[in-house]
């Protein structure tokens, strides 16, 4: 069940509500600052920016109101700060500000490609929002224009930088529904995750800064085989590791202090943040080539006109039912009469439309008792199991009725249209596989439908329902 928050049309419960998350983080990210692993830690920004992202209607200039509202008031009160709430959160509210704007009308899309795109825009979004937010809050933090000021420039950048590009891809992620515990219970799903692990250990004990990339090839692999929702977790909790190893010295990344005036918690900070993005993209564009793949499938095994089965879908789909001995099964197979007059006299779009209302009404008459395929052409072919050979001659008949009864619309006018159809039925007196069963079944049919055309079609063969069994052991 999906808890709706935001209203669209509810300004004031959305601004009051975004005002609570805001001060709620921000007393978490405010007490997490105490243990000094945990310094890197200010959530806040990311998750209020993956709020109005997600809600595209937050973005507006009352919802940063409330937000700036709502760190000025936790500053003030549980920081003791005057002045210095305002100005050093006007950093804070630059860094939303910016990547939501970057972001929100980027990653309102689905499809494949427009995903990749999309996370493609978080790196340059994060970037530049960590640039405005850290350009601010150092020259509020440290007025003065020597060293202390590249100190505290970097600590504001990479903070911004590696939280957002962390959190902000898992935040964004849409599809955690269609997860299920059951997926990952097997070896090769938990692999790349235990890789991940072992990296990260064999990363404390090498040491160096090539120490924090080695979990690379790892969390590529976790891009490669698990969906995009984990993937994005694993990436989260891998560069908060990194973090915390780092702060507490077992992760020695050790460098040249004469270089650049950046502490080691910095300089582990945008380490993680490039790692991030790189396994990221891997996992977005394995999850479009898996929505291409499915899209294709889909597209193989359904007709594109009358959205029944196509003849390679029926055959896909028979993989899944069960076969034993002695197990009914019976076909019937339609063809629409005079289908050639048909386009002749109203045209090819005509002749569509009436394929398409056929297959409305057979769905109608079949419902879920068996599987409709376009065989091809103007043939359709009914599946149905366990059931004997009276009912399927009775079904036929309806489907029969249904068409004849009821005239078409073509070009404005109405119609009769009829179809001719052959029955066959019988069972697997023997283990085989479906396909071959229903292949034999739909040739003693097509014998029986060239019966019906050629006694006078709009008729069903054989009319009687006890001749109907074939023998297709």
């Amino acid at each position: 069940m999906r808890i709706q928050l935001f209203e669209e049309h509810n300004a004031k419960k959305n601004a009051f509500l975004l005002f609570l998350i805001t001060l709620l983080f921000c007393f978490i990210g405010g007490h997490l600052r105490f243990p000094q692993e945990l310094s890197l830690f200010w959530p806040v920004n990311a998750i209020v920016t993956g709020v109005i992202v997600r809600n595209p209607f937050l973005h507006q200039t009352r919802s940063y109101l409330a937000i700036f509202a709502a760190m000025v008031f936790n500053d003030t009160v549980f920081s003791g700060w005057a002045l210095s709430a305002f100005t050093l959160n006007l950093a804070n509210i630059l860094f939303v500000l910016v990547a939501a704007t970057l972001l929100v009308k980027h990653l309102q899309h689905d499809s494949g490609s427009e995903r990749i795109t999309s996370v493609l825009r978080i790196f340059p979004a994060c970037l530049l929002a960590a640039l405005a937010c850290a350009s601010w809050g150092a020259l509020a933090q440290q007025a003065d224009f020597d060293a202390g000021l590249a100190v505290a420039w970097g600590d504001w950048f990479s903070e911004q930088l590696s939280t957002g590009l962390m959190l902000l891809p898992f935040l964004l992620t849409r599809d955690w529904s269609s997860l299920s515990p059951r997926q990952f219970l097997q070896f090769r799903k938990l692999a790349p995750v235990i890789a991940v692990m072992v990296s990260l250990m064999i990363g404390a004990m090498m040491g160096g800064a090539g120490s924090l990339t080695l979990p690379v090839p790892a969390l590529v692999w976790c891009a490669i085989v698990l969906p995009m929702p984990l993937t994005s977790l694993v990436i989260l909790l891998t560069g908060i590791t990194e973090i915390i190893l780092v702060s507490h010295g077992v992760m020695n990344i050790q460098g040249d202090d004469n270089l650049l005036p950046l502490s080691h918690l910095t300089s582990a900070r945008l380490g993680v943040a490039t790692i991030a993005i790189s396994p990221l993209i891997v996992a977005a564009s394995m999850d479009a080539i898996r929505q291409l793949n499915q899209r294709l499938a889909l597209r193989a095994n359904y007709d594109f006109l009358t959205r029944l089965l196509s003849r390679s879908g029926l055959y896909e789909s028979l993989r899944a039912e069960p076969i034993f001995p002695d197990r009914k099964v019976g076909v019937i197979l339609l063809d629409v009469d005079y289908f050639k007059a048909i386009n002749d006299n109203f045209g090819h779009d005509a002749g569509d439309s009436v394929l398409e209302e056929i297959a409305r009404r057979m769905q109608c008459v079949v419902g879920k008792a068996g599987r409709i395929c376009r065989f091809g052409g103007e043939e359709f072919v009914v599946v149905l199991f366990d059931q004997n050979a009276e009912k399927l001659y009775f079904l036929a008949e309806a489907i029969r009725q249904k068409m004849a009864k009821e005239k078409f619309w073509l070009q404005g006018s109405t119609a009769t249209v009829t179809v001719s159809l052959g029955l066959a039925h019988g069972s697997a007196n023997e283990a085989t596989e479906w396909h071959r069963v229903i292949n034999r079944l739909i040739s003693a049919a097509d014998k029986n439908l060239y019966l019906s055309k050629r006694n006078g079609r709009n008729q069903t063969s054989p009319v009687n329902y006890r001749t109907i069994t074939s023998d297709v052991a």
